[in-house]
């Protein structure tokens, strides 16, 4: 990573990852100011506030300043509603992305220039630099077990020109080691695998609270031909690819479609579950110059974090709408969830999945 130039302001959660970028940055010589986003008010009882006070201890320990916004009605605006919204529309959504891009590097960034700050750092697990043409390149971070350009892949250049992610050439083995024998973090901190907003894992329970009687109740989940198997309890308890927690016999079934209008569940077997067809769209393209319609470019592409990458041909097929056709068909194809297509260690796009026009249904292994 290039020495970054000027102050340099570091989103602190007092977590292990953001804290050691903050080290790591000020034992580089930068001046550092640490900034903690006030997100969400639904805390755990147990601990109110506790990523703000720890990020303030961090800083106390490490002499730097550090601020917080309060930005928890922006919060709710460009990331809890939007969420909602797509389970109301039969989408399963990905938050992570859209706070990243509109929450951290959108309002926290335009704070961190408002306060003088050059640039952004985060504790993310990436890479980024500036090509030949002086446009900011996105790419994996080294640690190929925590790399996350996955969640980062729907920034803008102008975005990216001001990140800095200072653990993107590190393992995670070594910054939470390293983390703990500083005295930065406490012993027993632990990593969080859950939405901010959703601390204890329970989604469905956040959606009835938060959208209550908007979303639908008990249903039928049928086969694609209609037929009526059981009964669900509401549908945006479920997703594609799912198989626990249907109920019913004769398996084993996978919920192939869940749709919001009829309230009903569609189930199939493992094999409807595949595709090698993925309609993308709102495509932030990472290259310049973009792509033309009508070209065919090969990469290879995520369709959920949790998956690796696998061959594929992105189509474009307009300038922010395209088409990836996998090599093999792929498992649990989602939309409403975010996909992101490479060239070698470098993120080529981003973009959203869209609804199929066409039965996901393909034969063939899977991915």
């Amino acid at each position: 990573m290039a020495e970054p130039q000027g102050t340099i302001a570091v989103g602190m959660s007092g977590g292990v990852d953001s804290s050691m970028a903050a080290f790591l940055l000020r034992e580089q010589g930068c001046d550092v100011v640490g900034i903690t986003m006030r997100l969400w008010q639904e805390s755990p009882p147990q601990c109110p506030g506790a990523p703000i006070e720890r990020a303030q201890r961090v800083a106390e320990v490490l002499g730097i300043p550090h601020r917080v916004l309060d930005l928890h009605n922006a919060f709710r605006e460009r990331v809890v509603e939007p969420f909602l919204a797509a389970y109301r529309a039969g989408l399963t959504p990905s938050p992570c992305v859209a706070c990243n891009l509109t929450m951290k590097f959108g309002l926290m960034l335009e704070a961190a220039l408002g306060l003088g700050c050059a640039r952004l750092a985060t504790g993310h697990y990436a890479r980024v630099g500036i090509d030949a043409d002086g446009l900011a390149r996105l790419s994996r971070g080294r640690d190929a077990a925590k790399d996350q350009s996955y969640f980062l892949a729907g920034l803008r250049h102008e975005q990216l020109a001001c990140a800095v992610f200072p653990l993107g050439s590190l393992t995670k083995a070594w910054v939470a080691a390293e983390a703990r024998r500083l005295s930065l973090v406490p012993q027993d901190t632990a990593e969080s695998q859950d939405l901010c907003f959703i601390p204890d894992g329970d989604t469905i329970s956040f959606l009835r609270r938060a959208a209550g009687a908007s979303l639908p109740g008990p249903g039928d989940i049928v086969t694609r031909d209609g037929r009526v198997l059981g009964r669900h309890p509401g549908a945006v308890g479920f997703t594609i690819g799912q198989r626990r927690g249907l109920g019913l016999g004769g398996g084993p079934w996978y919920v192939v479609q869940t749709d919001p209008q009829a309230n009903r569940v569609v189930v199939g077997r493992c094999d409807e579950c595949a595709s090698r067809d993925v309609p993308l769209q709102a495509v932030n393209w990472l290259c310049r110059p973009a792509p033309a319609p009508g070209a065919r470019l090969p990469v290879l592409a995520q369709v959920r974090y949790a998956m690796r990458a696998a061959p594929a041909v992105l189509e474009v097929t307009a300038a922010a709408e395209g088409r990836l056709r996998f090599a093999a068909p792929v498992h649990a194809v989602t939309p409403g969830q975010f996909a992101v297509m490479y060239q070698g260690d470098d993120v080529l796009a981003g973009a959203w999945i869209a609804a199929p026009d066409r039965p996901p249904a393909e034969e063939g292994s899977v991915s």
